[in-house]
């Protein structure tokens, strides 16, 4: 069957993607996805939540590829679109967490270098780290600048107010939670990106849904987190990510994902108490953790299966007048 994404757009050769559609393939890839069509839902679901934020997004998207092409990187590196995610995330991130505005020239400013820095990272941690790099650029370079907050005068952090006491919303919670995946806190956001994540890849946009079911509710279990964080999002959005994430990198094992959903939901609060902001930082922790033990069992615990000893025939079976008969078998003897 044809992919719905070569119905929508034209055909393109192997090896000759057009540059606009490596942008589109690098915003895919908030979720792992290399599909335009994806892209594009991807870009409406933030910009029905925030438009400069989807401005951003469209700055860091078209960044992304041209980076990685003066550092002389080409084919299948580039066609993926996987270079766009890193950069793709610092822009989601900066106007979710800090003041911006379209005339906020500092801010344009900053999201240009955080981007250009991010590129130069990714780079740099691929050739230095045992594990595929995930998000860690991007990890590495908020939490730097949320910490020069304090010294740098361009960023004002958006202070968020204390949320009043609310009932708990599951259809709510859960919605937002695929929502704030692009760090769009919108149902309708949250409707876009299962929609996008499905038109490339039906498995995944289920999982995207169970990622999101499970984190909504094993927060919700634990009773000591808020209702109201919950029904924003906020604790399932990593769900979100870890199933879809684990499910990609670790074999397409249904098990595992919902594993690595559970545990990047309970990494959650643990996270938030070393005083830096979330972010994504479970869903990354965790999909190492999940990559590390594979590891450990493919190098010390993949026991190979032993051949039947001749000492313990294997039994088959006969009939012998209307009777059933188990006779031993003789191993070649």
């Amino acid at each position: 069957m044809k992919p719905l994404v070569d119905t929508v757009f034209p055909p393109i050769e192997a090896g000759h993607v057009p540059y606009w559609r490596l942008v589109l393939r690098g915003c895919s890839q908030l979720c792992f996805q290399s599909n335009e069509l994806t892209g594009v839902f991807f870009l409406v679901a933030v910009l029905v939540a925030s438009p400069i934020a989807f401005g951003y997004l469209l700055v860091a998207g078209i960044m992304a590829p041209a980076g990685r092409m003066l550092m002389g990187d080409k084919g299948a590196v580039l066609s993926t679109g996987l270079t766009g995610l890193n950069p793709c995330l610092i822009a989601l991130a900066l106007p979710a967490f800090f003041e911006t505005g379209w005339t906020n020239l500092g801010m344009w400013v900053v999201l240009v270098v955080c981007v250009a820095i991010t590129i130069v990272l990714v780079r740099v941690c691929l050739a230095i780290l045992p594990f595929p790099t995930l998000v860690l650029p991007f990890l590495i370079v908020f939490w730097t600048l949320y910490a020069l907050a304090p010294d740098l005068e361009v960023l004002r952090p958006i202070k968020f107010g204390v949320l009043a006491p609310d009932t708990f919303h599951p259809l709510r919670a859960v919605l937002l939670s695929l929502g704030q995946a692009l760090f769009s806190p919108s149902i309708l956001s949250g409707v876009l990106f299962v929609i996008g994540v499905l038109v490339s890849n039906w498995r995944h946009a289920v999982l995207a849904v169970i990622g999101a079911v499970i984190g909504t509710a094993v927060s919700y279990y634990y009773r000591d987190v808020d209702a109201g964080s919950v029904n924003l999002g906020l604790y399932g959005f990593n769900g979100v990510l870890t199933a879809v994430g684990v499910f990609v990198l670790c074999g397409g094992k249904l098990r595992l994902a919902i594993l690595g959903a559970l545990l990047a939901t309970i990494m959650t609060p643990a996270i938030a108490d070393l005083g830096v902001q979330t972010l994504s930082a479970p869903f990354f922790f965790t999909t190492w953790l999940m990559l590390g033990l594979g590891w450990l069992e493919d190098t010390w615990f993949d026991v190979a299966q032993q051949p039947t000893s001749k000492t313990m025939p294997t039994p088959t079976l006969t009939r012998r007048r209307g009777r059933r008969t188990v006779i031993p078998a003789t191993n070649g003897d």
